[in-house]
């Protein structure tokens, strides 16, 4: 039984959407080539805009870890109100 990582989870879920979205990107010239329902259209729009609402989240978590291992690396002196960088 071997262990997997998060990194490795979301490196995998990472080439699985961008496969997809691949295929997505390529088709989008061909709506509204066939007779697209409204309804479907408007769908689409809607998975676009959750979509675009999940990665905001994505990146907003990614970069919330990023700020917060930089300032691991600070120490603050409260006596002399001085930070000190190592």
């Amino acid at each position: 039984m071997s262990v997997r990582f998060n990194s490795t989870k979301i490196t995998n879920a990472s080439k699985k959407v961008d496969y997809y979205l691949n295929n997505i990107y390529e088709l989008k010239d061909k709506v509204g080539k066939d007779e697209v329902e409204v309804e479907f259209v408007e769908d689409l729009i809607q998975d676009i805009e959750s979509w675009r609402t999940c990665i905001d989240e994505i990146e907003l978590a990614i970069k919330t870890y990023i700020n917060t291992e930089e300032q691991k690396n600070y120490k603050i002196d409260k006596e002399n109100k001085e930070i000190i960088i190592y």
